[in-house]
């Protein structure tokens, strides 16, 4: 009996996951990678009425050739639609612009990668969702001005999650280093 799944398998995608199935053995692996974990059996696998954790992510989306990653915070839980939690609009005047209903970020034209943040609640996330609607959006009196973008706003608010204990300190350093110019 062959345990891990070769090409001739037949995958699965979901979400950011691939899934295959072989001899009522199950096994996952993130897409785009080669290893494959084997997923516990359905008796050891909570309840289908027990809550399962969301994960807070960073998500980058590609916006063209001389612009800078779009970021956002994404709230979902593992291989399900969530929540997009961003500011759009040029570096003078952005907006708060979350998702209005669940959105597979994957789907979204030019989505790049997600970065995990954290795991959260569901009382963490919507304190995630009411700090990011208080934190003001960046805007500058011209584009000359401008000192800050999607990117420092999403600085901004993962800071205040590190204050309140929802993000580690670590993530927050990760995501300042990947910040580009404006």
């Amino acid at each position: 009996m062959n345990d891990i799944p070769s090409t001739a398998s037949p995958i699965k995608v979901v979400g950011l996951r691939e899934v295959c199935e072989i001899d009522g053995r199950r096994f996952t692996r993130r897409r785009g990678t080669q290893e494959w974990i084997a997923c516990a059996p359905e008796s050891d696998r909570l309840p289908p009425n027990e809550p399962e954790s969301e994960h807070l992510y960073l998500a980058h989306e590609d916006q063209g050739p001389e612009e800078p990653v779009h970021w956002s915070l994404y709230v979902a839980k593992e291989n399900e639609p969530g929540m997009i939690v961003q500011v759009r609009g040029d570096a003078e005047w952005m907006t708060y612009t979350p998702s209005r209903e669940r959105v597979d970020i994957t789907s979204v034209e030019g989505f790049s990668t997600l970065y995990q943040l954290a795991t959260v609640t569901k009382e963490q996330a919507s304190l995630i969702q009411e700090i990011a609607e208080n934190e003001p959006p960046p805007r500058a009196a011209n584009r000359r001005e401008a000192k800050e973008n999607c990117q420092g706003w999403t600085v901004r608010v993962i800071a205040k999650l590190v204050e309140r204990g929802i993000v580690p300190g670590r993530k927050l350093e990760m995501t300042r280093s990947m910040m580009q110019p404006i």
